[in-house]
């Protein structure tokens, strides 16, 4: 190609598939580039093509990451990934995000120093590592160590789960020779551990019940982890009582022949006492050294010399330490590989309610006692887990497990901490175990988690919980001022909404209130709650002016509330701001120039009066008019503007309702309060009739405000006051006039018109001008009704000497 023909050079990047690396954690790019050289009017005249990769490094990935937020950042940092792939890098990441999860489990064998010197291990020897499993002690934990090394590669999980022979040569050795070496527990758990990484393997640990087979394997380490701290300290032995309970056998596991007795087709020779092994036995009488490692082979070999202990006299208080230390630090690696396996498997219920049975939540109970923060991860994720049914719950609350958490916060693993507060949020929908977390003094170590905003979700939904309980309130006393601070701080975030619930809980306590308005801080939460018209924050400036040595605090912003409850469209809203307005029950308020300068008379009517109202709405429009009208000039301008004789017929549209029937009598013995408004209730209104009414009301609340207010009318007008009386008379007596009205007339006594009937009856009542009770008013009547069920004292004890027939205030139950 001659260089003069050559114009341009052009490239072309066409992305391909997105993968993860395998061995870091970074995502793999394919693409291709495309390179031609272009001539004359843009023909090619030579390209070529080449397929590359990019790989994009994740390092700091972790358990927290936010996949959807990452993935927006590869995509806007990287030119070669389109926006519309978003989803599918974000699928990557979360992969990513789980397998280094796992993949920190896989590497434990690192942290303690039990791979350091881990051989590499080839598949196509899988045979000989089987044959190791028959032999000696060392022989087994070097073929156990080999196969779990190919079990750690996923590929080669299917082959291995398709070969019998060796998962039922798994199965037994654990089966038979867990008790003998901590190493070989840990390296045959850990290959069965991989298997339950994925939910298509778990048949293979359900056929071997090596499920089971963990619950003992913890519960006999944690037993001994307690007889290892005697023999340390020198204390009495514990009580070697087993916390996993036996399994009920059923007819299957009955009849299925244990594995250890089925001969093997091709054992190893080694396996036998071969006649080598014999000669090696005769030949150790003399040297108990070869004796031992001739016999480490056998099958009779004593467990008791294989078995950890620091039962030994020639170890030195210092040397006892250092091996207790090794020894545990051995065994918190089974017991997390251990508790990982049972976690894994237990996503099938059914597994899980076996484990339950068996008392699972004992042994990770347990296990809170021991110090190391991956094995403690494990254990509380495995209690949340278990906390959801109502049967854990039940026995983790047996085992006290609340008086073990508060330790776990004070741990410095962030994640431990966030688990255990999880913990605590399931538990605490227990009333019994809410209260004992308060008066563990679990709130204050709590409360100091608001800051970090790893936790501060799930620390306001706990203590949200906590805030139930009337006795736990007083613990937030102390903290109460930096919560309130934390809330102003922020602006609109949606976690506000719990916190404020929060503090909506916390407002009915008398001393947290006061607390909270401290510095200036309810002109904050009015000013915040007014710029967003926030119900929910109204809602706690509502419960905060329920406290009455703080109503005068809120003088200053009745005029802005006022303003909101005629203006505002936000209905919600509007109710929280009537009902702090219904709180105010100050004498120095002039309620009625603050109806007459916003209107709120109009605005009420229309509200009241409109059919689709709420009725919650209705409710606190007619307690703020009970509270309004404790005030002489605003109970006047109820009257004039018509409002009264819109609650009577409101009264008709909401009879079945008690609580509003309760509030609007409410209303009317406030404005009968006023000496100068009594005269338009009796005259312009039909109050003293609905009134009269009500006397026969089933609500007990309802019946004794209506005496008051038609005691007050009886004072004011004889005419009412002589039908009232007679009223109240019917209904105290209503039994007895019932049967007077079912009394029968014999015939002789019809014709003898002008004398009355032995029983007066409601129609006679009812037209009867009743005279005022004077003695000898009262002796004609006791002539008139002798040796009648008449209740005489009714009218005698109601008397007053100067004149009026006005009964006093009773309580209509005691008559």
């Amino acid at each position: 190609m001659e260089p003069d023909v050559a114009k341009f050079l052009r490239t072309e990047r066409k992305p391909g598939s997105i993968d993860v690396h395998s061995n870091i954690d970074a995502i793999v790019l394919s693409y291709d580039v495309h390179v031609q050289i272009l001539g004359p009017k843009d023909n090619p005249l030579h390209g070529e093509k080449k397929a590359l990769k990019k790989v994009i490094e994740l390092p700091m990935i972790n358990s927290r990451t936010d996949c959807h937020a990452l993935a927006k950042e590869v995509v806007n940092q990287c030119d070669l990934i389109h926006h519309s792939r978003i989803a599918e890098v974000e699928q990557v990441i979360y992969y990513l995000k789980k397998r280094r999860l796992h993949g920190s489990a896989k590497g434990e064998h690192d942290k303690n120093g039990e791979a350091n010197n881990q051989v590499e291990a080839n598949y196509n020897n899988l045979a000989d590592y089987i044959d190791l499993l028959y032999e000696g002690m060392p022989e087994k934990v070097k073929g156990a160590q080999l196969i779990q090394s190919l079990a750690r590669d996923p590929e080669n999980l299917e082959a291995l789960s398709k070969n019998e022979t060796l998962i039922s040569a798994l199965g037994r050795v654990l089966r038979e020779d867990w008790k003998r070496s901590i190493s070989l527990s840990t390296h045959l758990v850990f290959t069965f551990f991989c298997f339950s990484m994925y939910s298509s393997f778990h048949f293979i640990i359900l056929k071997c019940k090596v499920g089971s087979i963990c619950m003992d394997i913890i519960d006999f380490e944690l037993r001994r982890y307690d007889k290892w701290k005697v023999e340390l300290e020198g204390g009495s032995a514990p009580a070697d009582q087993p916390i996993v309970k036996k399994p009920c056998p059923s007819s299957a596991s009955m009849s299925e022949i244990p594995r250890s007795r089925i001969p093997e087709p091709v054992r190893p020779k080694s396996g036998h006492f071969s006649d080598v092994n014999m000669k090696a036995v005769m030949e150790a009488n003399k040297n108990g050294a070869e004796k031992a490692k001739s016999l480490d082979g056998s099958l009779y070999d004593d467990l008791t010399t294989s078995m950890e202990s620091l039962d030994d006299k020639r170890l030195n208080p210092e040397q006892k330490m250092k091996k207790f230390r090794t020894l545990v630090k051995k065994q918190e690696h089974l017991l997390r590989v251990a508790y990982y396996l049972l976690l894994n498997i237990a996503e099938d219920e059914t597994v899980e309610e076996k484990m339950s049975k068996r008392n699972i939540v004992g042994l990770l109970v347990k296990a809170l006692e021991r110090s190391n923060d991956d094995l403690l991860i494990l254990v509380v994720t495995f209690l949340k887990k278990l906390s959801i049914m109502q049967c854990n719950k039940d026995m983790m609350a047996n085992y006290n497990v609340v008086e073990k958490l508060p330790k776990m916060l004070d741990s410095r693993s962030a994640d431990l901490v966030h688990l255990t507060l999880k913990l605590l949020f399931n538990l605490s929908f227990d009333n019994k175990l809410r209260s004992k977390m308060s008066k563990s003094g679990l709130i204050p170590k709590v409360v100091k988690f608001m800051g970090d905003d790893r936790h501060q979700e799930v620390v306001l939904k706990l203590l949200y919980n906590l805030s139930y309980d009337g006795d736990s309130k007083h613990h937030f006393a102390d903290s109460i001022g930096l919560i309130v601070d934390m809330l102003l701080l922020n602006a609109g975030n949606e976690g506000d909404k719990v916190m404020i619930a929060l503090f909506i809980n916390l407002a009915a306590h008398p001393e947290i209130s006061q607390q909270m308005i401290k510095e200036n801080r309810l002109q904050s939460m009015i000013t915040r709650a007014f710029t967003f018209e926030d119900p929910i924050l109204m809602k706690l400036i509502h419960n905060i002016s329920n406290n009455v040595y703080i109503c005068s605090s809120f003088i200053e912003f009745v005029g802005d509330i006022a303003k909101a409850i005629v203006r505002s469209k936000n209905l919600d809203f509007v109710t929280e701001c009537i009902g702090i307005l219904s709180n105010l029950h100050l004498p120095d308020l002039d309620w009625a120039e603050i109806f007459k300068h916003f209107g709120m008379a109009d605005w009420i009517i229309h509200t009241i009066s409109m059919n689709n109202t709420d009725p919650e709405l209705v409710l606190q429009v007619i307690v703020l008019l009970g509270t309004a009208g404790a005030d002489e000039n605003c109970a006047h301008v109820l009257c004039e503007s018509g409002i009264i004789i819109t609650l009577i017929d409101l009264l008709k549209t909401h009879q079945e309702d008690d609580e509003i029937v309760l509030q609007i009598v409410y209303v009317f013995y406030t404005t009968l309060w006023h000496e100068s408004n009594v005269e338009y209730i009796i005259t312009k209104t039909h109050v003293p009739a609905y009134l009269i009414d009500l006397l026969q009301d089933n609500n007990k609340n309802i019946r004794k405000i209506c005496n008051m207010c038609l005691n007050i009318i009886s004072a004011h007008n004889n005419s009412w006051a002589d039908r009232i009386r007679i009223e109240k008379f019917r209904h105290h007596n209503a039994q007895w006039l019932q049967m007077v009205d079912s009394q029968q007339l014999d015939p002789e006594e019809e014709d003898e018109e002008d004398e009355l009937p032995p029983y007066l009856n409601t129609e006679y009542l009812s037209q009867a001008v009743v005279r005022p009770v004077t003695a000898a008013s009262k002796l004609d009547d006791m002539e008139l009704l002798e040796d009648k069920e008449v209740d005489y004292d009714y009218f005698s004890n109601n008397h007053r000497t100067d004149g009026s027939d006005v009964l006093d205030d009773y309580d209509m139950e005691d008559l």
